[in-house]
């Protein structure tokens, strides 16, 4: 893993880059005073985000290698402290060359440890801020959809920390994906209360973090489903001790609860190797199921088209061999 990662930050990054002025006019507006239109990009138009993103990408395309850019955050990540001073010269050098200027007081250089996008991240592990946690544990218990939606969407970013997550947060699913015409019939009772409480004291007792993947170990994807919800955890064995990467889980759909038991243990595998494609694809792993009958749908043909046709969207993946397990 990288040892030394710098975050740089730009000042009012969308306020450095110009507009052509052919597509000035497309920004303009007009107030009491007169006519305007934007000379450098702004807030709102929505197109803005892409081509920033699309600009930064070609203006750090020469840093690619050791860069991930994200908006006007820039991220720099290396295996040692020379190789580090020698990755921020070339992305300086990259910078000065656009004229793009820094803000200084965001900006972290070589340390071990970052944080980005809510996550703190070092050589081994990625978890979520301690501030962030501390945002969604201040959340009074919900009184209206408004109020759900936004504290399922706040603790939804850091589902992949938390296991059995959708099948703890049903209960909230159910009474928030209302549509407008639906939301009269709104109603917050015990069981959605047991549940909110149930999310946040996960929060504060898991092990709110999870390792990255070490090369040269397999990995083990282990898998369930259950009446309402599918899920798994993605882990490796390393010298011993196991390092859990990636917790995944999904609330079924009306449709998808009619399944059979083996069509549901299927649709659990597909759903967290798409969720975790870019952990598992080009890695040899191992699947583990409680579910005995599906454990050879990769060697013989299946008499059941939806799991043929999960063994068949699944073939892009390494993977060595489906174990069963106890389900006990």
């Amino acid at each position: 893993g990288y040892k030394y990662f710098s975050r740089l930050d730009l000042k009012s990054g969308y306020h450095q880059f110009r507009i052509p002025t052919a597509d000035r006019p497309k920004t303009a507006f007009v107030v009491s005073q007169g006519h305007y239109e934007f000379r450098v990009l702004s807030m709102g138009p929505q197109n803005a985000p892409a081509a920033f993103q699309k600009t930064m990408y070609a203006v750090m395309k020469s840093c690619r290698e050791f860069c991930h850019v994200f908006l006007d955050y820039i991220i720099i990540c290396s295996k040692s402290f020379d190789e580090h001073i020698n990755h921020l010269k070339l992305a300086f050098e990259a910078l000065a060359k656009q004229q793009l200027v820094l803000n200084a007081s965001k900006c972290e250089l070589a340390v071990q440890r970052v944080v980005v996008l809510g996550h703190t991240v070092s050589d081994t592990a990625i978890a979520p801020t301690t501030d962030a946690i501390q945002a969604i544990l201040d959340l009074k218990e919900p009184r209206t959809l408004k109020e759900t939606n936004k504290f399922l969407g706040g603790i939804a970013y850091y589902r992949k920390f938390v296991p059995h997550f959708s099948h703890i947060a049903a209960p909230i699913h159910r009474i928030s994906n209302l549509t407008k015409d639906r939301k009269h019939l709104f109603k917050w009772t015990a069981e959605h209360s047991n549940a909110f409480h149930a999310l946040k004291h996960l929060l504060t007792t898991a092990p709110l973090f999870l390792h990255f993947p070490v090369d040269d170990f397999p990995l083990h994807l282990a898998t369930d489903a259950s009446g309402t919800a599918t899920g798994g955890v993605l882990f490796q064995d390393v010298n011993g001790e196991r390092h859990n990467l990636f917790y995944h889980s999904k609330v079924l759909s009306p449709t998808e609860q009619k399944y059979s038991v083996p069509e549901k243990e299927a649709l659990a595998i597909y759903h967290c190797l798409q969720r975790m494609r870019t952990l598992v694809l080009g890695r040899t792993v191992y699947i583990h199921t409680d579910h005995c009958p599906i454990c050879g749908m990769l060697q013989k043909p299946v008499n059941n088209r939806r799991i043929e046709r999960v063994a068949n969207l699944i073939q892009e993946y390494r993977i060595a061999e489906m174990k069963h397990i106890n389900g006990k």
